[in-house]
């Protein structure tokens, strides 16, 4: 039997001790938020104001702390943030007895999906676009970015990847593995037939530099038809610009159908280009590397399987559903990045 994920609880178990290093005062509200996904999330309503308090689970708490630091660069830069609360020590990080604990100022607004409008596409593309500007100023301090040359998994191993789940899933005794068990099937036929398409490893992704590493939509909060904040900002890696706005592009405008909106896409871009240029041909091939990487890696299995953890069982579900339609519609999509 699975057992209950932690996450689950209502409140941290560290509380006290958290209210006293923020000095939070008198606590009115202390509500788990469970859209979180790799970490734990609640909103704290308390006497001294209202936060989103974050446990980090799989981040290094240094490179957290680094991130942080760059929060109010980046808001004088023009980028809506939600500033990061220190300590009563003066530390943006509180560690307690192994665990490492984040606050934000809390900042109302929504989270809107595939239904947004152009006009709300084009100003998320220009946000990411200033992030991109924002983050490669040298008075920041990153280290220098370094290219990074983006894979392409091999055909035989991502079908051995994912015979060996199919082989957990057949042994499995519950509901998750009934379901996920024909879908791999799926998935193995997929990607056979697809083998030819795997991206050229010489075809450029463009670019490189310091990105958010997380751009989706529950880390944009939005306030009317801008975007009001963008948080979590626990995934600044270096990466090809163009592979953070597919990937950005494809959470964000794909509907309840599996199907991903090609007129957001284009307003979108043509929002990012009003502040920075990208070339076509590299998003081209940046779609065709998202999507065979979507195809080739079940990632949320590793979770399941490996990890014992069922937080994203959903995730594979929607990205089968997508990479169906995906697939099917293989030159339209890569049209659309590439336009």
């Amino acid at each position: 039997m699975t057992p209950e994920p932690d996450f689950q609880h209502e409140v941290p178990a560290d509380l006290e001790a958290l209210a006293d290093a923020y000095r939070l005062g008198e606590l009115r509200e202390v509500r788990f938020l469970p859209n979180g996904r790799m970490n734990r999330n609640w909103f704290v309503d308390a006497e001294r104001g209202r936060f989103a308090l974050k446990r980090l689970t799989d981040r290094d708490p240094a490179v957290v702390r680094r991130n942080l630091g760059l929060l109010d660069h980046l808001a004088a830069e023009g980028i809506p943030v939600a500033p990061a609360v220190a300590t009563i020590a003066g530390d943006l990080i509180c560690e307690i007895e192994g665990s490492a604990y984040y606050l934000c100022e809390w900042i109302d607004g929504t989270h809107p999906g595939a239904e947004m409008n152009l006009f709300q596409a084009g100003n998320m593309g220009a946000v990411i676009a200033r992030i991109h500007n924002a983050l490669s100023i040298p008075s920041l301090s990153l280290p220098a970015p370094q290219p990074v040359q983006v894979t392409a998994n091999d055909p035989a191993e991502a079908l051995a990847e994912t015979a060996r789940y199919l082989k957990l899933a057949d042994e499995g005794e519950g509901a998750f593995d009934r379901m996920v068990a024909p879908v791999l099937r799926e998935r193995c036929d997929l990607i056979t037939a697809s083998a030819h398409l795997r991206p050229d490893p010489a075809a450029t992704t463009g670019p490189s530099g310091w990105t958010h590493g997380d751009c989706q939509d529950f880390n944009l909060i939005w306030t009317g038809d801008r975007v009001g904040a963008v948080i979590d900002w626990d995934r600044i890696r270096v990466g090809p610009y163009a592979m953070e706005l597919v990937r950005a592009a494809v959470w964000q405008f794909c509907g309840p159908g599996a199907q991903i909106d090609l007129a957001n896409v284009a307003a979108f871009l043509t929002g990012y280009r009003e502040v920075r240029p990208i070339d076509p041909t590299v998003l081209a091939n940046a779609a065709r590397h998202r999507w065979w990487r979507m195809l080739t890696h079940c990632w949320q299995l590793g979770f399941h399987y490996d990890r014992n953890d069922p937080t994203c069982d959903d995730l594979f579900f929607n990205d089968h559903r997508l990479l169906t339609w995906w697939s099917a519609n293989l030159d339209t999509v890569e049209a659309a990045f590439g336009a």
